[in-house]
């Protein structure tokens, strides 16, 4: 069970959230936007402990969902900036892009630095 749920890109939820809120016409102010901000966290913290795994396939699916959700993320802010009206992006769609992009650089990192040790790689130590 537990595998299964390691291999979810759990950061799409965010993305799926921004989609299905702009599609229903909902305001992301208010306890729509809080309810996005702590799903976003606890992603975040899910993915961050989910890129601990050291085998080879988790990790390149875990850089490539990454990736891609950069990717989807760059394309739907172009869309908010450039289609919507003036004013529609608020807080906490900033928040969910700056949540996509921390989790492309952060998990995959997570991930290298994990192997590195758990393999006997070559990891720097600061001081020595």
């Amino acid at each position: 069970m537990m595998q299964k749920l390691v291999r979810v890109p759990w950061i799409y939820l965010i993305i799926l959230y921004l989609i299905v809120t702009h599609q229903m016409g909902l305001s992301m102010e208010g306890v729509v936007g809080y309810i996005f901000m702590t799903m976003s966290l606890g992603i975040l913290f899910v993915e961050f402990v989910k890129s601990g795994d050291t085998s080879v396939l988790a990790f390149f699916l875990d850089t490539f969902y990454a990736i891609s959700g950069v990717i989807i993320a760059t394309a739907l802010l172009c869309y908010a900036l450039f289609v919507l009206p003036e004013g529609t992006l608020t807080f906490f769609h900033w928040f969910g892009y700056a949540i996509i992009v921390g989790d492309a650089l952060f998990s995959p990192t997570n991930g290298f630095r994990t192997a590195l040790r758990n393999f006997g790689g070559p990891v720097t130590h600061a001081g020595g």
